[in-house]
């Protein structure tokens, strides 16, 4: 069955505007062009200006054959009026009484970390060459750090360097042992931005052409790193080359936002839940309880309100009712 008929999206009709959410791998890249002139709410930002066809390994979600008169000719983000939202990421209940996103810089030994799937080349990989677009293949081919199926390390394998594809039971404290997290797509967009947020560690984004959640509202320049995909072999000179003053500098900036990236209130909405079936908050319920800056849902409620009264794209509309907000905001 072919993609459009199988894609899953949900609208929302807020006042005089639409949000249509696309939560799949591929975004809104198969949304009929009926209804593109919406706001489109996806964990997956590419603007296709260099990844120009479907880039998931998963054939089902293929969208390159849904015909023209059903898609239209439209990218699968367009910065100028939709938004990335977070993915879905708890912490684990070590990571919030550990405060693992507050670890200090003493305390991050590791420059670079990634865990996850490495493609062919290693156990249980996943057999397609084009997962990930190959990025995650090129990184761990220059930088791997445990061995492929042929025993092999990457060609640049450091210590302070880790590339695996071995599952740890200690994750996310070894991510908060790190200074830099890749950030690189899977099937399309991965979470791999959130864990890296969620752990109080740089993100290093490698996926061109591709927004990350709120990348087209906040300074990501001050909390993350981009590096271009034909500069993976460099990756290592290139975070070398940022100073401490500049790396305690972006660490401060990841742990004042860091909660941008968490679904707080929802957790807490399930907190209230097993308090009144068990009569009792857990721990984790006590320590997420203490969270108290800006979560996911109210920064998108304030992007929304930036983007209503600031947003070029809106601007070209007719002014056709009072908002009600102090003329500041508007």
């Amino acid at each position: 069955m072919s993609s459009w008929l199988i894609a899953v999206y949900t609208r929302v009709h807020i006042a005089d505007f639409f949000f249509e959410f696309f939560s799949w791998d591929e975004g809104a890249c198969c949304a009929p062009k009926e209804i593109w002139n919406s706001m489109m709410l996806v964990h997956w930002g590419n603007t296709n200006t260099k990844h120009k066809n479907s880039t998931t390994a998963y054939w089902p979600d293929n969208w390159d054959s849904i015909p023209s008169e059903r898609r239209g000719n439209h990218p699968c983000f367009d910065p100028q009026k939709d938004l990335v939202i977070p993915a879905w990421k708890v912490p684990n209940p070590g990571a919030v009484w550990l405060k693992l996103w507050a670890r200090p810089r003493m305390d991050r030994k590791t420059l670079f970390y990634f865990n996850g799937n490495l493609g062919p080349a290693y156990e249980h990989g996943r057999q397609e060459n084009t997962y990930s677009m190959g990025l995650r293949q090129k990184l761990a081919d220059e930088f791997g750090s445990t061995p492929n199926k042929e025993g092999k390390f990457g060609k640049q394998q450091t210590p302070n360097v880790i590339v695996t594809s071995l599952k740890s039971p200690t994750y996310y404290e070894e991510m908060a042992s790190s200074l830099f997290c890749g950030v690189l797509p899977g099937d399309g967009w991965s979470g791999r931005m959130e864990d890296s947020m969620l752990n109080g560690c740089i993100p290093v984004i490698i996926q061109d052409g591709i927004f990350l959640p709120y990348e087209n509202v906040l300074n990501y320049n001050s909390f993350a790193v981009r590096i271009l995909e034909d500069d993976i072999p460099n990756l290592v000179s290139i975070l070398e080359q940022y100073n401490e003053t500049v790396i305690e500098h972006m660490l401060s900036n990841v742990r004042s936002i860091w909660q941008r990236f968490l679904y707080r209130d929802s957790i807490l909405l399930e907190a209230i839940r097993q308090r009144e079936l068990f009569s009792k908050d857990d721990g984790w319920a006590v320590e997420f309880s203490k969270l108290g800056e800006d979560d996911v849902f109210a920064t998108f409620i304030q992007v929304l309100h930036f983007k209503l009264h600031n947003d070029p794209w809106r601007r070209t509309l007719p002014r056709r009712y009072e908002t009600g907000l102090p003329k500041a905001c508007t």
